[in-house]
């Protein structure tokens, strides 16, 4: 390999390195961010918010907060997930691994992520109208239904692509 693009694959792997790092730290405070949002609906304790809409936590009953725990851990799942296949795939790039079909295969999870993170703001923001069981306003994007597909077909691409390197890597 030439020094120059050595240089550059040093550099990817340091930053790959610092990038896990980070996603390491993010699913330490999403454990944290669970802990302290259970406890809050539990105990009754606060608003929670999330995604533009605000439930008041206090006029709930004990079977409407157990609910809300419940959609509260799918939502913060969907958040894990995502942060754990960006660690994999910094992991895979830390180690020079950059076009292969793994690499591929923990995009196409993150396409799949960003749909599933749209499906939890559509749980989220029935949920929050049904214990309230008053108007309420929030915000709705459903710009993961375009972008979750795009990012699975780029993964496809990219998947492709490493086959067929690896395929002529083997042509002598």
């Amino acid at each position: 390999m030439k020094p120059e693009m050595e240089m550059k694959l040093q550099k990817i792997k340091r930053v790959s390195n610092i990038f896990r790092s980070i996603c390491k730290m993010g699913l330490v405070l999403a454990a944290c961010v669970f802990v302290a949002a259970t406890v809050a609906i539990l105990t009754g304790h606060g608003t929670l918010s999330f995604s533009g809409f605000s439930v008041p936590l206090a006029p709930l009953t004990f079977p409407s907060r157990f609910v809300l725990a419940a959609i509260t851990a799918l939502t913060i799942a969907v958040g894990v997930k995502g942060i754990y296949h960006l660690y994999q795939l910094f992991g895979n790039y830390g180690r020079g691994d950059i076009f292969t079909t793994e690499s591929a295969g923990q995009i196409r999870q993150l396409g799949i992520t960003v749909l599933l993170w749209y499906g939890a703001n559509l749980l989220w923001a029935f949920t929050a109208v049904a214990v309230q069981r008053t108007p309420v306003v929030g915000q709705f994007h459903s710009d993961s239904l375009v972008t979750g597909p795009i990012i699975i077909v780029i993964s496809w691409f990219m998947e492709m692509a490493a086959e067929m390197r690896e395929e002529n890597e083997l042509t002598i």
